[in-house]
């Protein structure tokens, strides 16, 4: 297989261990998430237009407009997971929230309170685990693909590629014209592939809100996030007779920080009705991030069985999240029902990579990445977010609450994945060709409250339900009129199905507050 500078597979294909479109999704989209207090949680998120609850500071900054009297809350509890591949689970505990709400009454008749707050949340939870064996790669292996993908004359590259050549993991011979190929050393059966993370997106909001003669609320929160993800994923290939050929092991890790401004509104349209409607522009979160991975490759003993000394991979890179909107209605029903209705539209294909300058005089220029913004911008598309609660007060000290969300996919449908010439940087830091879809994600969630005096304690649960198509590497290298079809016809029109991936959480959460 000749190899001719950076290849269209090289963008799609060194997905999860580089800082590529799929990664960078999965770091930001916090859309089809529900975490904060218990309340916000018990009413799936839908306090947009309703307001007065602490978690509300990062949808909607209006809602700690409402407040009237200080407010201090504590969130923890505990979430796990289990594989639809095997049957296992983990489970974590988990601090989510923590925060307080200073209310100033100004005595003016036009704003009668003027409130800050500052509150701690995770906005994402990286826990991940789950096992992604396929029993049918029908002679096709991912070294074809780092094959097919390695710059044969760039010499010594920080990546899969690089290791494997350096280390022999491809064969050469001529064709019949006396040049120079490599060929398919690699026919497989079978992989296996295991995947662990762990980490969170948390956030610290700091929000300004007033009361404008209890029609209208207007709120401001500026947010500074901070990004930890880690994660370790073990990659076995086994050969046509069921031998282990090799095995690849990735520890990667991002850290970093990021700020936003959200700025909402909540009106009361009219003077005697307790119906209100709510809107709401976050900007982007602009992100400075470091990627740094452990990598190695060894050979399965029946192939010597010898191991490679790790190598690692560092970049930093600078990452824009999307614009969002939201709106929503709400209202109550006297003291005994409120309930709520928020949409959020969030534009996935603006998610914008780049680098820093460090040629500039403060190191904080941004070099944009064309041909990864590019893709993004063809593969990914607008969320839709559509959160419903509702809450119904049993007595003055007992609620309970239920709701549900539905946020969609952010991946265009039936594209291609050999369509796409790109030259981005950070695939010369990629370390692994494995990449997955994720589909629609649907949330379910359950509450209740008790109040006595000034104290109160919330509880909810919550089941987040999500699918993916996983791949463990792309087989567009044996489609249509290449050198590997041309090398190895018998192989010629393959492909590998995904292997189907269920994401389903648990959570429960706990919220201790005291309002005074």
């Amino acid at each position: 297989m000749k190899r001719y500078i950076l290849l269209p597979l090289l963008a799609i294909a060194f997905t999860t261990q580089a800082q590529d479109t799929y990664m960078n999704e999965r770091l930001t989209n916090n859309s089809g998430e529900v975490i904060g207090t218990a309340r916000y949680v018990g009413m799936g998120g839908a306090l947009g237009a309703l307001g007065a609850d602490m978690s509300v500071i990062s949808w909607n900054p209006a809602g700690i407009g409402l407040y009237r009297k200080h407010d201090v809350a504590f969130t923890f509890g505990g979430t796990w997971g289990k594989s639809s591949i095997v049957e296992e689970n983990r489970g974590k505990g988990t601090i989510d929230q923590a925060g307080f709400v200073f209310n100033i009454k100004t005595g003016n008749e036009t704003c009668p309170y003027l409130n800050l707050a500052f509150n701690y949340q995770k906005k994402l939870n990286y826990n991940q685990n789950f096992y992604a064996d396929n029993n049918n790669l029908y002679g096709l292996s991912q070294m074809d693909q780092v094959a097919e993908l390695t710059d044969w004359d760039q010499g010594w590259q920080e990546n899969l590629a690089g290791m494997a050549l350096e280390n022999g993991y491809f064969s050469t011979g001529k064709n019949a014209n006396g040049e120079e190929y490599h060929y398919n050393r690699y026919s497989s059966s079978a992989n296996e592939y295991t995947h662990h993370s762990e980490g969170s997106l948390k956030a610290i909001d700091l929000n300004m809100s007033t009361n404008i003669k209890n029609r209208a609320f207007i709120g401001l929160t500026i947010g500074v996030d901070n990004l930890n993800y880690n994660s370790w994923t073990y990659y076995r290939e086994y050969d046509m007779d069921g031998y282990a050929k090799y095995d690849l092991n990735n520890d990667y890790r991002i850290t970093g920080t990021g700020v936003n401004v959200k700025l909402g509104t909540i009106v009361r349209p009219f003077e005697n009705k307790p119906f209100r409607f709510a809107f709401v522009v976050e900007t982007p979160t602009w992100f400075r991030l470091t990627n740094s991975t452990l990598f190695d490759l060894s050979r399965g003993d029946h192939y010597g069985g010898t191991r490679i000394d790790p190598w690692e991979s560092y970049l930093k890179f600078n990452l824009r999240s999307p614009w969002k909107v939201r709106t929503g209605i709400g209202s109550t029903v006297g003291s005994v029902l409120a309930w709520d209705i928020d949409y959020e539209f969030a534009a996935y294909a603006g998610t914008h990579l780049g680098y820093p300058n460090d040629d500039s005089w403060d190191g904080a220029g941004n070099i944009k990445d064309v041909a990864m913004n590019q893709f993004t911008r063809d593969i990914l598309r607008g969320t839709h977010t559509l959160r419903t609660g509702i809450e119904v007060n049993a007595t003055k000290s007992l609620a309970f609450r239920v709701g549900y969300n539905l946020s969609t996919s952010a991946y265009e449908k039936n594209i291609g994945f050999d369509q796409y010439n790109l030259n981005s940087a950070t695939m010369d830091y990629a370390t692994s060709t494995n990449y997955m879809r994720l589909g629609n994600t649907n949330i379910l969630t359950l509450g209740m409250g008790y109040r006595y005096k000034k104290f109160y304690v919330d509880l909810a649960y919550k089941i987040r339900n999500q699918k993916g198509d996983f791949y463990a590497f792309d087989t567009s290298f044996a489609q249509g009129d290449t050198q590997f079809t041309a090398d190895n016809p018998e192989l010629s029109g393959l492909t590998i199905d995904p292997v189907g991936v269920d994401l389903t959480r648990q959570t429960i959460t706990c919220t201790l507050g005291f309002k005074f």
